[in-house]
């Protein structure tokens, strides 16, 4: 795959060059960490900065430790926290821009959950 990441116009070298950078090709273990915990962090960062307004606080009644749940169950929608602990009308309160970044912060976990699954997969494979 290194090879292949080094061959042909970009568009066919950019899958690979991705999953070089993203997993290192499936090896990494620290790699996809990495780019979630600093997802979360974002996500953590734009969010809590909108609960600190005064226009959400009536309306949603959160805090910094609300955003941090918040991009933390957008980052695993596989565990349900989302409607678990926050309700639908709180999801609903939400402005566009964070919805927005919800989903993309969705979209952005889930390779990035299997890559880190492969590099588990690559660390404690029997030989």
């Amino acid at each position: 795959m290194h090879f292949a990441s080094k061959i042909g116009p970009i568009w066919q070298r950019l899958p690979y060059l991705l999953f070089g950078w993203f997993s290192e090709c499936g090896y990494s273990i620290a790699r996809p960490f990495w780019w979630l915990f600093a997802i979360w962090l974002l996500g953590t960062f734009v969010i809590a900065e909108h609960f600190v307004t005064e226009t959400a606080k009536p309306l949603l009644g959160s805090d910094d430790w609300t955003a941090m749940a918040l991009s933390f169950s957008n980052l695993f929608p596989v565990f349900g926290f989302g409607r678990a602990y926050f309700g639908a009308e709180f999801l609903q309160a939400l402005p566009q821009h964070l919805k927005v970044l919800s989903g993309l912060q969705t979209v952005a976990s889930l390779p990035l959950l299997f890559f880190l699954g492969l590099g588990l997969r690559q660390r404690f494979r029997l030989r």
